[in-house]
């Protein structure tokens, strides 16, 4: 290289270039933290953040005290340095970044927020009393001493308390108790055993042994099978036979006497119908045609008169949305558009029906008086076909008669021969009854026998059903004794459960009373302050000059970056539903929620309802002392 040769541009100081990075840094974080953590002043009270002196004196209200005595020619920046300086390990020393953030409840949540920790307090205190109460009960093992005792095997074979007690009492009654039902369960002293742990009662006042129920019934006798069907069997009865060779009517016989022919009165043949056939179709040349295709005859009239208007209208519409400054293509205009195309074709389908019901309305028309000339001409032909049908009917019946006559005189030789045959039956009827009274006499009397056994039966059956029935009612007395007994000792053991458990549920009823709600302001919002990049500075000025305008550039990208950081700081807001109104959908949030503007507070402004973020990011919801719910903005754009 020669001399003449520019030489290389000396590189910027490293250290000089990372220090005032560190010093930018610093300056910016403290910007954003003065812009995420205003001022407030809301329904409960007052929140304010303080910075450098104002922070430092706001910690230490002596110092401020102090300094307003007697400030020693400092300034308040001087002061607040030298006083902290003189005091190493104070709890809140002067720092030029640190901020103090000061709280101050209106006087009423004041009031509020004390009487909540006072009562918190007295529950604390009940609390405490509680639990001494339990201790001194739990300390106490669990012990139930109560006099009743559940019905349970205490003997052999199923023997219990109950079963020993009915034994026992009974065999002191006057009825006894059989000895085969104490050897059921081991004999007399097996029973009397258990009886008498269970508190034997001897004084003779016992309610009797229930005993066994009975099964059988005592015999009422054989029963009598009634008189022998066979001994009164009826009689033979005329033999038909004879009555028939008494000159029976026969078939043959009327024939040959030259009874009355079918064939002589067949009915005349009846008027042929097919000469009276209603007409088969109607002549509807003359009737108004239904419209073939949309836009003929009734519907072609009205369409012809609507579709200009529409296009009048249509042409209206949009020189109107777009005087509004509502373009094609925007989603207000599509939505007149697809409004405006609905209402077209509600005017098009009314015209088409209207259309289409005068033309079915002439055709109908022209049909039905089609259909009345048919009628009357049907109408015609089946008056003749009446009178000719009433013309046939009366030769038929002539004819008629005098077949009747003829069969009349044949049923009376008939009828006397069916008379011979009645008086030789009824005869033989006299001979049957005869026998069936002699037969009905002996059922009669067998009847009788058996009745009385079967009564000395009930008798006997009621009798045992009896003695069952009371020794039942005894067995349901001693089970519903037994029942009272067992339900006393379960209601005794639960009152002494519950008398154990009580200091317990007082205690757990204390602790979950209700609880403190502090009211709720805007949390200090911090951010963090980046070490100074010195390694990668020192790459940079190694770079040279040449690289001098990509560093600015890059510079300058990183100073929006961070105004975009700082716009998208946490900030938690009132944005719930209830308090917003004339809302408006602009957008959709990348969650799937939408972004809406609306009026809140007296003033319009843009974000998103906090009843679809709890759907979606519960953690970004905040629940204020007021019932309301604030979003935290940081969270949901996270």
């Amino acid at each position: 290289m020669s001399k003449d040769s520019p030489s290389a541009p000396a590189p910027p100081d490293p250290v000089a270039t990372a220090e005032a990075q560190a010093a930018a840094n610093i300056k910016a974080a403290f910007a954003t933290a003065q812009i995420n953590n205003p001022n407030i002043t809301n329904p409960y009270g007052k929140s304010s953040t303080q910075y450098g002196v104002n922070a430092f004196f706001a910690a230490n209200p002596g110092a401020l005290a102090e300094f307003k005595a007697d400030s020693g020619g400092f300034t308040a920046l001087d002061y607040a340095k030298q006083y902290s300086a003189d005091r190493p390990g104070m709890a809140n020393p002067y720092s030029e970044y640190t901020p103090f953030v000061s709280q101050t409840l209106n006087p009423e949540s004041q009031k509020i927020l004390d009487a909540q920790q006072q009562t918190k307090l007295q529950l604390a205190d009940l609390a405490n009393l509680g639990v001494k109460n339990a201790s001194a009960v739990l300390s106490t093992p669990f012990s139930f001493a109560g006099d009743k005792k559940y019905e349970q095997v205490v003997g052999p074979n199923g023997l219990t308390p109950n079963i020993a007690k009915n034994l026992m009492q009974g065999s002191m009654t006057g009825s006894g108790v059989p000895t085969s039902e104490f050897e059921k369960y081991g004999g007399y002293e097996a029973v009397k055993a258990v009886y008498d742990k269970s508190g034997g009662d001897y004084s003779g006042q016992g309610r009797g042994y229930a005993g066994q129920a009975n099964t059988t019934i005592a015999n009422a006798g054989k029963i009598m099978q009634g008189p022998n069907a066979a001994n009164f069997l009826a009689g033979s009865g005329p033999d038909a036979s004879k009555f028939m060779a008494a000159g029976g009517p026969k078939a043959s016989d009327f024939v040959a006497a030259g009874g009355p022919s079918a064939a002589n009165f067949m009915a005349g043949n009846a008027p042929n119908a097919a000469n009276f056939m209603a007409n088969r179709g109607l002549d509807t040349s003359n009737v108004a045609p239904i419209p073939i295709n949309a836009g003929m005859t009734g519907q072609q009239a009205i369409m012809a008169r609507l579709e200009p208007q529409i296009q009048r209208n249509r042409v209206s519409t949009e020189t109107q949305l777009i005087n509004q400054g509502l373009r094609p293509g925007s989603q207000a205009y599509n939505n007149a558009a697809t409004l405006l195309g609905q209402q077209e074709n509600d005017l098009r389908t009314q015209a088409v029906l209207q259309g289409l019901g005068l033309d079915m309305s002439a055709n109908a028309q022209g049909y039905g008086q089609a259909v009345t000339t048919g009628q009357f001409g049907n109408q015609a032909q089946g008056q003749n076909f009446q009178q000719g049908l009433a013309a046939q009917g009366l030769t038929n019946q002539a004819q008629a008669q005098n077949f009747g006559q003829g069969n009349i005189q044949q049923q009376l030789y008939n009828q006397a021969q069916a008379q011979n045959f009645g008086q030789g039956n009824i005869q033989q009827q006299l001979y049957n009854q005869a026998q069936a009274q002699n037969f009905g006499q002996g059922t009669t009397a067998q009847n009788t026998a058996n009745q009385a056994a079967g009564q000395n039966y009930t008798q006997n059956y009621n009798t045992t059903a009896f003695n069952n029935a009371a020794q039942q009612q005894q067995f349901a007395q001693n089970t519903q004794q037994a029942a009272f007994e067992n339900q006393a000792r379960q209601q005794a053991l639960a009152e002494a459960i519950q008398q154990r458990q009580m200091p317990l549920n007082e205690i757990s009823a204390l602790m979950s009373g209700s609880q403190i709600q502090n009211p709720v302001f805007q949390p200090f919002t911090g951010a963090n302050v980046g070490a100074a990049p010195i390694a990668q500075t020192m790459q940079n000025a190694y770079a040279g000059q040449m690289n001098a305008y990509n560093q600015e550039v890059a510079s300058q990208n990183e100073t929006q970056k961070g105004l975009f950081d700082l716009g998208s700081a946490a900030i938690t807001y009132f944005s719930d539903k209830r308090l917003k109104s004339n809302i408006t959908r602009i957008g959709t949030h990348p969650l799937g929620i939408g972004i809406y503007e609306y009026d809140i507070f007296g003033r319009r402004e843009i974000g998103a309802m906090a009843q679809e973020v709890q759907e979606v990011l519960p953690e970004a919801i905040h629940i204020h002392p007021s019932g309301f719910m604030m979003v935290d903005y940081g969270r949901l754009n996270a």
